[in-house]
């Protein structure tokens, strides 16, 4: 892990599981090569916790940052910048981690409000990034 990274995740927070899981992307040379030209950010936000974690890819790196989630200024799209936004709680988060939710599930969730998308797109960045890992 890269030290620019963790200095900006608190341990024991939900930015760290983001960290642990996406971080290894800095060492895949496919992400590299796919990721090479591309910068977005997209920003995961657990309801129900205290950090938010901000996922930065820019030129075939990503980087997580921990945001207090408290006061919703320090998410909002015009102060950080997000592309694309995801809220939900934190046992969902999980849940589509664990890759127990298909896709028809999670549009389900949409629809039913249990979770809050912006800028869909880039969301599902979150998948094809995910794929590289595999």
């Amino acid at each position: 892990m890269s030290e620019k990274i963790s200095n900006d995740v608190k341990e024991g927070t939900f930015a760290e599981a983001i960290l642990e899981t996406y971080g290894p992307l800095n060492n895949n040379e496919k992400f590299k090569e796919k990721y090479a030209d591309k910068s977005f950010k997209i920003l995961l936000n657990p309801k129900d916790g205290k950090f938010a974690a901000l996922i930065t890819v820019n030129n075939g790196t990503v980087s997580i940052k921990g945001l207090d989630n408290q006061d919703k200024k320090n998410l909002d799209q015009k102060e950080i910048g997000w592309d694309g936004y995801m809220q939900t709680t934190l046992a969902l988060f999980d849940e589509i981690g664990k890759g127990n939710l298909s896709q028809s599930d999670i549009v389900k969730k949409v629809v039913a409000r249990k979770i809050k998308m912006k800028n869909v797109k880039f969301v599902a960045k979150l998948s094809e990034m995910g794929a590289l890992l595999n």
